[in-house]
């Protein structure tokens, strides 16, 4: 027998409430883990911290999803809503994994480091569910703290496989940060842009003019780093800063055309993606040079 369409819409709304409990921005996966596998091809071993590092990186970044339905449960939602229960028994094992894997990194890394990293990745988790629940998620400023947090992935890669955080790697995190959250600016110049258009208005809207000056400002930024680092020998990082610089640049300038607003997301996505494995390979050349 055929289903009927309220069953249908409750076995969608199901679907749809267990994905919601894990982070569905593709982007963040990238930032989370290119720096982690680029640090760990440049240092070409591996140890057994790697594994619980892995673990400790992603479970941190999935435990947001769980808390953001807990909290709107508390203090947003009226009525009990079923994603709740699914949300506790989410945040119940993510919770236990994080606390294996810090028991097994205790054993590794320096105390010191170890609260410095599980401490900011506390607060920056926390205040990115703060900042979901006032619906300021898109706060540039925010961008820029998840942009770095994601990417000290990096740091976590080192100290699991040598216990140290060598000079190289805190230029791995420094250029995957800044490349992530000019990144992050472009995109959000193309949403209001669509958004602009799909309104049937001018796309120069003051939140487009605004979004786009900002996002213009950090990659004339990142272009002036990338000649900085040309100029002192630092071939290769100033060419990953250059590219990305390069795209980005041409991504405002162009973001309001028709030929960019007809292009789906999906190909926008696949072609970051692209650049921004381009962009973590000439990092991993320049850090091992």
């Amino acid at each position: 027998m055929a289903q009927s369409v309220p069953g249908k819409w409750i076995q969608n709304r199901k679907v749809e409430r267990k994905a919601s409990l894990l982070p569905r921005e593709h982007g963040a996966w990238a930032m989370l883990l290119q720096p982690f596998a680029g640090a760990l091809i440049v240092l070409h071993h591996l140890t057994w911290a790697v594994v619980p590092a892995s673990s400790a990186v992603v479970l941190i970044f999935v435990l947001r999803e769980p808390l953001t339905v807990l909290a709107r449960q508390k203090w947003t939602w009226k009525t009990q809503r079923p994603e709740t229960h699914e949300a506790r028994i989410y945040l119940a094992f993510e919770l236990a994994g994080l606390a294996a894997s810090g028991i097994l990194l205790f054993l590794v890394w320096p105390i010191q480091l170890l609260a410095i990293l599980g401490g900011g990745a506390a607060i920056l988790t926390l205040l990115a569910v703060y900042m979901t629940l006032k619906n300021r998620q898109r706060s540039v400023w925010l961008q820029a703290l998840s942009a770095a947090g994601l990417s000290s992935s990096a740091l976590a890669a080192c100290l699991a496989v040598s216990g140290t955080i060598p000079p190289w790697c805190w230029w791995l995190w420094g250029l995957h940060s800044a490349h992530f959250f000019a990144g992050i600016l472009v995109v959000h110049v193309r949403l209001e842009a669509r958004i602009a258009a799909r309104k049937g208005a001018s796309i120069f809207t003051a939140a487009y003019l605004s979004i786009r000056r900002e996002a213009m400002f950090v990659q004339v930024m990142i272009l002036a780093v990338s000649v900085w680092l040309l100029a002192g020998g630092r071939i290769l990082f100033g060419a990953a800063l250059l590219l990305s610089a390069a795209v980005h640049i041409w991504d405002v300038i162009h973001v309001h055309t028709a030929r960019a607003l007809a292009l789906p997301m999906a190909s926008v996505g696949k072609r970051a993606l692209a650049v921004s494995i381009a962009f973590t390979t000439i990092t991993i050349l320049g850090s091992l040079l």
